[in-house]
């Protein structure tokens, strides 16, 4: 009787992790779904808004995060191994975009998701870093290490500068190796705004973001295009699929004629044309057309 009603608990747990699951999927597909309903800016745009964020608009600003949320999306699935989940890493991505969007300078000659994608990368993977320091902490060093945080925060707003180990563990009754070993493991991520010498003009970003190379924007751009792409393909039958992606050379191959794609499927040229526009037609369809019209800005 026992053995049945543990077969039974773990039958229920399961479909409890399998709901969670679920729920977690259908909200990321509704995220999606409303992010890529929002219009890329133009580089006018953009510059206009974040010269209107810099001289103090909200409204500015949250045009300029909302409009670049998808590429957040595009890094976040990058990291998906790291036991974060995909919508905690977007969270921490967004944090990062919120934090590039504050102190991008449109002076400085490069498209803003360029300066931003640093700031994304370092939010992620400053969680996934203190993810895996947490769980190499037992429990009680874990409270240790945010009481130290907590005392950090208090002594520097009280001193007006960087408190010294010393006078943690004074205030802490704390020895001041223990301090230094613990304060070092939330070290591992320097700021990207942090000054590089005596200058207080040149930042760590100065030195990464080159706005003569080629901007991480267009790769993202193209990236986020594909991902759209195949999820709208995704929707269509496979020989519909297949027979757009032949036609116009996507997914790797190269565009072919009505006839070369009707010899493969062993059809006319005429039935194939057929396909061809009723997949086009179905992708005109507002449930479909809604997720690409966003990348056909001028």
């Amino acid at each position: 009787m026992d053995e049945l009603q543990e077969d039974s608990d773990l039958k229920n747990d399961d479909k409890v992790k399998s709901s969670g699951k679920d729920f977690t999927d259908s909200s990321i597909s509704w995220y999606l779904d409303q992010i890529n309903r929002i219009p890329l800016l133009t580089r006018e745009q953009e510059d206009t808004l974040a010269r209107a964020s810099r001289d103090g608009s909200e409204r500015a600003k949250d045009e300029l995060i909302k409009s670049n949320l998808r590429f957040v999306v595009s890094i976040a699935k990058k990291y998906q191994t790291s036991g974060i989940s995909l919508l905690d890493l977007i969270n921490e991505g967004n944090l990062g975009l919120i934090k590039a969007a504050e102190k991008f300078d449109p002076d400085r000659g490069f498209h803003f998701i360029s300066y931003a994608v640093w700031w994304i990368r370092q939010s992620i993977m400053l969680a996934i870093s203190q993810k895996a320091s947490l769980i190499r902490l037992p429990l009680n060093r874990t409270a240790d290490l945010q009481k130290i945080e907590r005392v950090h925060k208090k002594l520097e707003n009280k001193f007006g500068r960087e408190p010294s180990a010393s006078e943690i563990a004074e205030e802490l009754d704390m020895d001041n190796e223990e301090i230094n070993h613990l304060r070092n493991i939330t070290q591992d991520f320097v700021s990207l705004d942090s000054t590089l010498g005596d200058s207080e003009d040149t930042t760590i970003l100065d030195m990464i973001v080159d706005p003569k190379a080629d901007s991480p924007d267009e790769h993202l751009f193209e990236e986020s295009l594909v991902n759209s792409l195949n999820e709208v393909l995704a929707t269509l039958t496979d020989s519909e699929k297949e027979i757009l992606c032949m036609r116009y050379g996507l997914n790797g191959y190269e565009p072919m004629s009505l006839q070369q794609i009707g010899d493969k499927f062993n059809l006319s040229k005429e039935r194939i044309r057929q396909i061809e526009k009723k997949a086009i037609r179905r992708l005109r369809h507002p449930s479909r057309s809604t997720k690409l019209k966003s990348f056909m800005q001028d």
